[in-house]
């Protein structure tokens, strides 16, 4: 596990599974989340001192919360629109390791309130390994390139 993970090393570990420019938005999950874990998790996001916006869902069934962790870096929650919770983040807004630290922040702050890990993977590659991995009992990281 890796405490500190750079933005350089962020970025190969999505690129390396092939020649291909990669998809700019991972998939992001609170794994084995329920709905239960809803309130908790966004009773914490709005308590936060980050910028965030709230949009209902265009059903009316959930809602996406979007969260500011640093200038330039959003991250999309998709709250109540089923379980797993999923969220999602564009890649291009990693520009340095300060971005990086601070969606690392964010997700540990997620992991910490409902007690679950979170996981990255390529954007609409649900069956693949995680290439970010938060643990939710020591609330370390892990990086794992694609393959």
């Amino acid at each position: 596990m890796d405490d500190r993970i750079t933005a350089a090393a962020f970025r190969r570990a999505f690129q390396e599974a092939d020649d291909l420019a990669p998809l700019v938005l991972p998939d992001g999950e609170v794994v084995s989340s329920s709905d239960a874990d809803i309130a908790p998790l966004r009773d914490a996001l709005r308590s936060a001192a980050w910028i965030r916006t709230v949009e209902p869902g265009a059903s009316g069934v959930g809602q996406t919360l979007s969260v500011w962790p640093s200038d330039g870096v959003q991250v999309n929650f998709f709250l109540g629109w089923g379980a797993p919770i999923e969220f999602d983040f564009d890649l291009r807004e990693l520009v340095d390791d300060e971005a990086v630290d601070s969606l690392i922040h964010l997700l540990r702050l997620v992991s910490s309130v409902v007690s679950k890990d979170v996981i990255i993977r390529p954007e609409g590659q649900n069956n693949a390994r995680p290439v970010l991995h938060i643990d939710a009992t020591t609330g370390g990281t892990s990086l794992s390139p694609r393959s």
